[in-house]
């Protein structure tokens, strides 16, 4: 009988869910709580995935409507520990404070808006979203300093802010560093391929470098997605004017009762 050796090594133990979520880090504590079958968490982590995927887009409609159902969720668990724990990583009742400052106001001075911001740079879900927003105005006002510390902080609150990267690269871009613009939209699309505005920028700034059959097809990607998503959000648009407007409800359950009523008068006809 042969010696087969040490004992194997027990297999590692299951990820943690929960230390990626004390993170920010809502993908992997989603594919966490899925993988070790914590089925209540990872419904309640969809809910967070879908407010900052609403975010990261600037679609505070959809960002809106997911903080409630998260909210929903949460009340629903009660006190138990999965749902205590994001709630207190998540901050429910601030959240919707923190989403309406995110509004557009039109502000041009970087005092008052980062005043106006202060619910949303003080929420975890937010503050990529309002540093970005900063570092536009700064971006606009031709402060690229200010706006290049903006961005990055954006980046460091939440490393997927793809629009804040974008950001990020329009300022090498705008500096005649078309190279390293082009580094971070591909940074930027390997986190989201289907952003359109990265596509578009990085074909610029590969027609910038002398590549222009690279940039044509850059281009012309950005241009496909582009009309994609104008489609999705016109049709989102709709339906969130169908949902909020209560004439349109009057209007839709008039037409079911005027249905309702064309058809028995025909059957009445018929009938007669």
């Amino acid at each position: 009988m042969t010696d087969s050796g040490s004992p194997a090594a027990p297999p590692p133990a299951p990820p943690d869910w929960t230390g990626f979520a004390r993170a920010g880090e809502w993908r992997r504590a989603l594919a966490a709580a899925r993988l070790t079958g914590a089925d209540h968490a990872a419904g309640l982590l969809e809910a967070v995935l879908a407010v900052q995927d609403g975010l990261r887009a600037r679609r505070l409609g959809p960002a809106r409507r997911s903080a409630g159902r998260l909210r929903e969720l949460l009340e629903a668990a009660g006190a138990s520990g999965e749902a205590a724990l994001l709630g207190s990583l998540t901050r429910p009742r601030e959240l919707d404070g923190a989403l309406d400052a995110l509004a557009d106001s039109g502000e041009t001075d970087p005092g008052t808006l980062r005043e106006r911001l202060a619910p949303a740079l003080a929420h975890p879900l937010t503050r990529a979203e309002a540093l970005n927003m900063l570092g536009v105005l700064h971006a606009l006002r031709e402060e690229p300093g200010e706006a290049r510390t903006l961005f990055g902080g954006a980046l460091e609150a939440d490393a997927g802010h793809y629009r804040a990267g974008t950001n990020l690269g329009n300022l090498d871009l705008e500096a005649g560093r078309p190279a390293e613009a082009e580094a971070r939209y591909r940074e930027v699309l390997r986190l989201s391929p289907e952003y359109d505005g990265a596509h578009h920028n990085l074909g610029v700034a590969l027609r910038r470098q002398g590549r222009l059959q690279e940039s044509v097809r850059s281009i012309r990607h950005a241009q496909r997605l582009g009309n994609k998503r104008l489609q999705e959000s016109s049709r989102e648009d709709l339906r969130d004017q169908f949902r909020s407007s209560e004439a349109i409800r009057r209007l839709r359950w008039g037409l079911i009762a005027g249905a309702a009523g064309l058809l028995w008068l025909l059957l009445r006809g018929q009938g007669g």
